[in-house]
């Protein structure tokens, strides 16, 4: 689990597979480079407490722990957004940075992606 600023989209996205990891984020709109997409907004997020994963069918559980993050380093509450945004894939050559802002121009249908590197507590995964 990463500690991250979990940013909500404000552009109409989709899943899809992708080539760079299983699945991934697809844009349904054009942005020109610099454009905003993401932004905070807590109130679309849930909250979890570690503690009660175990209590919770597996399943589940597990889907929490893989698309949460920690609220403060070292916390059992968990946040996981209630959008597409968990699913966006690392990329060392990402379109879009960890404040939301476009970096390349994105047309409908490109994959969403971001340099974990600069938020991930794991980054030392992400070197490679």
């Amino acid at each position: 689990l990463g500690r991250n600023k979990r940013l909500m989209f404000l552009i109409d996205t989709y899943l899809d597979k992708s080539k760079i990891h299983g699945v991934g984020v697809f844009s349904k709109q054009n942005v020109k480079k610099g454009g905003k997409i993401k932004e905070v907004r807590p109130e679309f997020e849930i909250e979890f407490d570690q503690n009660n994963l175990p209590r919770m069918p597996l399943a589940l559980a597990n889907f929490i722990e893989t698309h949460s993050f920690q609220k403060e380093l070292g916390s059992n509450i968990l946040i996981m957004g209630i959008d597409n945004e968990k699913y966006i894939n690392h990329s060392k050559d990402p379109n879009v940075d960890d404040d939301g802002i476009t970096l390349k121009d994105i047309k409908v249908g490109d994959e969403i992606l971001m340099d974990y590197r600069g938020f991930d507590d794991n980054r030392e995964a992400w070197l490679t």
